[in-house]
């Protein structure tokens, strides 16, 4: 299934350690793109339910962890989960079973990239970023922020 993309035809499934991670600057281009309609975005269903549980359990507010929520998906689409994703990152009985899973999700919904920090898990899976290139600002003009590993 293809999902209809809105925005130039590019879309990135964004991965959740880099929406819970230490590079802001990152995730707040890739949202403000998201944003700005320049690439459709989309965080696996499951990271959705780990981001409420985190923000519910640091600031103890359950109204908070819906606002974060909330925010989060006026910008980037939630991406379901099937039972033919679960089988196909379980199929490949990778130790980091979740980065499996966002691949198998981001596949399922033909993503372009996905951004990540965990290059080693998702080799050779799909197109993929990781913020620790440097070539995101090349965007703008090549319409290619991820590398082919």
């Amino acid at each position: 299934m293809r999902v209809h993309n809105l925005c130039n035809g590019f879309s990135i499934a964004c991965d959740k350690n880099v929406l819970l991670g230490d590079q802001v600057k990152i995730l707040a281009k890739v949202l403000c793109l998201c944003e700005e309609h320049k690439i459709d975005g989309f965080v696996s269903a499951f990271s959705i339910t780990d981001i409420y549980y985190l923000v519910r359990k640091c600031t103890r507010s359950t109204d908070l962890a819906y606002k974060a929520i909330g925010k989060l998906l006026e910008i980037v689409k939630a991406c379901s989960v099937t039972n033919n994703d679960i089988l196909a990152a379980f199929q490949r009985k990778a130790k980091d079973f979740e980065d499996r899973l966002v691949a198998a999700c981001a596949r399922s919904i033909h993503c372009d990239s996905i951004v990540t920090r965990n290059k080693k898990i998702l080799k050779n899976l799909i197109f993929l970023f990781s913020p620790l290139q440097n070539s995101f600002n090349s965007f703008h003009n090549s319409q290619h922020i991820c590398t082919i590993i």
